[in-house]
This record gives structure tokens, C-alpha cells and sequence, in this order.
């Protein structure tokens, strides 16, 4: 608990580990008269419902079937833009349920780095130098490796992400071309303009694809065999949205036949509920065991200029749900009758 205000606070619940770490900054931020608990996932069932008793908001990134919440809960806020791991069914009809961004510019940052990364093989370089080798070096024939300079780099999903990112990679010199449902989302910095439905003919044009559209039942395996194909042998995919909007085994199947010339995934199939479960991994294929694969565990999103931009959005949707005003980033309302 971060403070205790007396009998009159108002009370907030933390759900498991995500956010859990910023507890403190959030009450910091709202002031006296709230109560702040957290309670971790693997609470037994039994005392759930205690814990979760009289909240008006829980902060949560996900409707565990088992998660007790209050029929008069205001605001179930999700720390993270994803709220796919929210069933509405589970949420009572007297909450909202709110996302928050604020990630945009670093994990458009990180596909930058990514792609500069692939182009440069710094990492690469870094390790045969430590091993002792000076095979790169053009004093003994090191073959020249890429600019991202002058590439094409395909957005599927211009929202916050892929803005930031096309405005990036024009300083570098980069044709983007771009696939989104909406047309009203693009901007100057795309040469080209497709929808969604266009996705092999975006990548058909592209050295490296950047995906980065919202997960909904529309846009669950987008990227299958054809898109894959499109993007082709030289090609490098970089995954950022959520794992299944790439289908998992033709990502695979193309990556290990050379079909595809590589990824960068930083989003998964598979997510363990702690660090000590017995099965970490995060697909059912060997990703791991791929050569042309560079792999991050879902940390694109994860920096202090994020946390921070996240911390004053939760705080002051907290302080609005407490006084009944109009929420921020509203993208639901439950629909569990009382």
C-alpha cells in the first residue's frame, strides 16, 4: 500500500507485476486521499475478492476469469496501449476501460536501431573483434557492408508508431511506403499510400518491413505466407505490434528456408505468467535456433521516457475517474450486467 489517507480514500488495485514498480510515482502524482494496493497475480482465489473489494479502479493487463471486479468499479485502466488481454464480458458495465501510449517515439527508436543494426552488423562486428579478429576491416579485403541510407522501409500500421518512424527514416535518405485502414492517417513523410488489403504489394517494394498495426480479429495473421513472400529472400521483417498478427509458423517456415532474409521480433506467441515458470519460451518453433533472427522480450516500449509519459496519464485518469470527469484514451466499457 502507498499511503494511507484514513477511512475516507479512495481505493486503487495494481494487478500483477506490469506497473506494479510505479506505484509509488502514481501516488506521488495523485495526492492525499487515495489508497493504492498491490496485489499480485498468484494471490490464492479465495482472497481475490478482498483484495479487489471497494475499488474504484484497478490497473490491470488483463480480465483474469477469476479476477473479482467490483460491480461499481469506474475505471479499468491498462497500462500499456495493447488491451487485447481485456474481456468486456468481465468487465462490469459501470467501468470504462482505458489504454495509455506515450511509447511511440522509443519503440520507433528501437526499429530504427534495428534496422541500422542489420545494415552496419555491429553486433556481429563487436564479437569477432573481441574474439580477435580484424576479418571486417577493409585494411585485410572485409567486405563493405550496407547504408540504410537509400532502402525502401515498409510501415503496416501508421498510427503514433509509424509516424514518429517515417519521420526518422526521411532525415536518413529513406523511401517509406506505408499500409493502413485509414487513409486519413498518413502524412508528407509517406512516398507511398496503400490499405491494409495491399499488404504484399507494400512489401513487394520493401528492404525491411516494420509492423506495427493493432491486433483485432481483422488484422490476426495479416502477415501470412504471401506478404512474407512479397517481402522475399533480402527482405527483413521487424515486429513490433503483438506475435499473431505475423502467423507463427509461415514466419518460421520462411526463415528457415531462406524464403525470407530475416527478423527482428520483439513481440511473441507465447508469454509466461512469472519468470520462474518451467516453460519460458516464447513460441513453439525454435526462433532461437535462427541465424538470420534478432530477438528482445517485448522491451521496444519499455523505456523512462515511456514510464514517465504513462505514470501522468494513469495519475490524472485516476483523479478524473474519482471525481466522475470525462476519461482519457476510453477504447471500451464493460458490459457485465450487476
Amino acid at each position: 500500500m502507498a499511503s494511507d489517507p484514513g477511512s475516507g480514500a479512495r481505493r486503487i488495485v495494481i494487478y500483477g507485476n506490469a506497473f506494479a514498480d510505479r506505484l509509488d510515482a502514481i501516488a506521488e502524482r495523485l495526492g492525499d486521499g487515495f489508497e493504492i494496493a498491490h496485489v499480485p497475480a498468484d494471490l490464492p482465489p479465495e482472497r481475490m475478492a478482498e483484495a479487489f473489494a471497494d475499488a474504484f479502479a484497478v490497473i490491470a493487463v488483463n480480465t483474469a476469469e477469476h479476477l473479482p471486479l467490483s460491480d461499481g468499479l469506474r475505471l479499468l485502466q491498462v497500462p500499456g496501449i495493447g488491451w487485447d488481454g481485456v474481456d468486456v464480458a468481465h468487465v462490469p458495465a459501470s467501468a470504462e476501460i482505458a489504454n495509455v501510449g506515450g511509447h511511440e517515439s522509443a519503440v520507433a527508436e528501437y526499429c530504427l536501431a534495428q534496422m541500422l543494426d542489420w545494415c552496419h552488423r555491429l553486433r556481429a562486428a563487436d564479437a569477432e573483434f573481441r574474439a580477435g579478429s580484424w576479418a571486417r576491416s577493409s585494411r585485410f579485403g572485409g567486405k563493405p557492408h550496407r547504408e540504410l541510407r537509400g532502402s525502401t522501409v515498409g510501415i503496416v500500421g501508421y498510427g503514433g508508431i509509424g509516424r514518429d518512424l517515417a519521420r526518422m527514416l526521411r532525415a536518413l535518405d529513406v523511401k517509406v511506403v506505408a499500409a493502413n485502414r485509414s487513409p486519413s492517417a498518413f502524412d508528407d513523410h509517406v512516398d507511398a499510400r496503400f490499405g491494409l488489403d495491399a499488404v504484399p504489394q507494400v512489401l513487394a517494394q520493401c528492404d525491411f518491413a516494420v509492423i506495427a498495426v493493432a491486433l483485432t480479429p481483422e488484422t490476426k495473421g495479416l502477415i501470412g505466407k504471401a506478404a512474407l513472400a512479397a517481402l522475399g529472400p533480402e527482405g527483413v521483417l521487424v515486429n513490433v505490434a503483438r506475435g499473431p498478427v505475423v502467423d507463427e509458423e509461415a514466419l518460421f517456415e520462411a526463415l528457415s528456408n531462406g524464403a525470407l532474409g530475416g527478423a527482428v521480433i520483439d513481440v511473441w506467441y507465447r508469454y509466461p505468467d512469472q519468470l520462474d515458470d518451467a516453460d519460458l519460451a516464447p513460441s513453439r518453433f525454435d526462433f532461437a535456433g535462427l541465424a538470420n533472427v534478432v530477438m528482445s522480450p517485448h522491451i521496444s516500449g519499455w523505456t523512462q521516457g515511456t514510464v514517465s509519459r504513462r505514470v501522468a496519464v494513469i495519475a490524472e485518469n485516476l483523479r478524473r475517474a474519482a471525481v466522475d470527469e470525462p476519461l482519457i484514451n476510453v477504447v471500451a466499457t464493460g458490459t457485465r450486467s450487476a
